[in-house]
This record gives structure tokens, sequence and C-alpha cells, in this order.
């Protein structure tokens, strides 16, 4: 492959890639919830989770994908059966949300151990988003065909989960802003039960959409 090949399939991955991470999708939703309801530090860890988990779907769609589909014919749904449940689960959460009160709306202090815990959910919000792992299946599959260079594997490995996190990290600063959180905080729980309802709608689009093809 030439030079300018591998330039136009890293600007096409890189351009369906930005288009893909800044639309909504349950990614988008719990950095809205994470950032809303724990502050800055939970939505940028929340956001590096969600980077690292980038790299999940680039090593597969990089490496394995045709390996994983000739011996795991059913592993992409049953990925998506469990990214259903975790959006279902966090969805219910987040319809439980309760008002909270003047003094509650202030910044929260970080406590130990929310930094892993806010990194995990944002892990496996993004490895088991059924959007994100169909998205990466049909751009590998229809951009990166015949052999790729190494160079390019690993510079669309690099990019790829740094500008995800980069993404996602400055909707977190921008969202947890002291003046504007202190104002959406107002509204904490409608906006919580809003993306409760978003990620629930997701779950059972992806139940609807998964289980059919599964059973069949």
């Amino acid at each position: 492959m030439s030079a300018d090949g591998g330039w136009a399939i890293f600007g096409a991955v890189a351009a369906a890639h930005a288009l893909g991470v800044m639309s909504p999708g349950p990614d988008f939703a719990m950095v809205i919830r994470q950032s809303l309801a724990h502050g800055r530090a939970a939505g940028v860890w929340t956001a590096a989770g969600i980077g690292s988990g980038i790299l999940f779907h680039v090593a597969y769609g990089l490496f394995g994908l045709n390996w994983l589909t000739q011996r795991l014919p059913g592993s992409l749904q049953f990925i998506a059966l469990a990214g259903a449940g975790f959006l279902l689960w966090m969805g219910l959460q987040a319809l439980r949300a309760r008002p909270t009160d003047h003094a509650a709306a202030a910044q929260p202090r970080a406590q130990p151990g929310n930094w892993r815990r806010n990194y995990l959910i944002g892990l496996a919000t993004n490895v088991l988003n059924p959007k994100a792992t169909l998205f990466f299946v049909a751009l590998f599959t229809a951009v990166v065909s015949g052999p790729v260079p190494p160079s390019l594997k690993l510079a669309l490995a690099a990019w790829l989960p740094l500008t995800t996190f980069g993404w996602f990290a400055t909707l977190a600063l921008m969202l947890s802003h002291p003046g504007l959180r202190q104002g959406l905080r107002r509204h904490a729980h409608r906006i919580d039960h809003a993306m409760g309802a978003v990620l629930v709608g997701l779950g059972i689009i992806v139940l609807a959409q998964t289980l059919p093809a599964l059973l069949s």
C-alpha cells in the first residue's frame, strides 16, 4: 500500500470516527449524567474509561475481526446483549434519581476509590456499547480492506482512543463549569430521568434488534 493510500484510509477512518463519537448515544449520555451528578473529576474519569474502551474495538477491528467472526459467529450478538443489559441497569439507576437541596448542588468532594468506579463505568459503557461495536465493525469492514501496514494500525490505535477521550473530557469540563453546573443541578433529577429514559430506550432497541437474530 502506498503512503497516499495509507493516509487516505487514516483520514476516512478519522473523519467517520469523529462524526460517530460526537453523535448522541450511550457514551454521550453517560458522560452527561456522570458530570452533572458527580462533578468534573467523575466526568473526566468516565471519559478516560470510554477512551480506553475504544482500544478494545480497535483491537478486534484492526487485528482480529475476521478471527472473531469466523470462530465465534454469535460473539457480536452476545456483546450487544451484554451492552443492552448494562444500558438498562444504568438507565434504571438514573430514573430513580431524586431532587437535591441547594447545599447538595455544590461540587461534590472526591472520595477515595471514586476515580476507579467512574473509570470502570466509562470503560463498561463503551466496551458494551452496541452502537460502538456495530460502528467499528462496519467501519473497518468498509474502509480497512486488504493488508494494512503495521504503522497505519498503530497510528489508528493511538488516534482513535485519544480523540475519543479528548472529546468527552472536553464535554465533561464544559458541563461541570461551576456556573453552568449550578444552574443545571437545580434540574439534575429531571436531566437524570431524561438520560435514564434514553439509556433504557437504547437498551430496549438493542434487545429488539439482537434477540431475533440470535434466536433465528
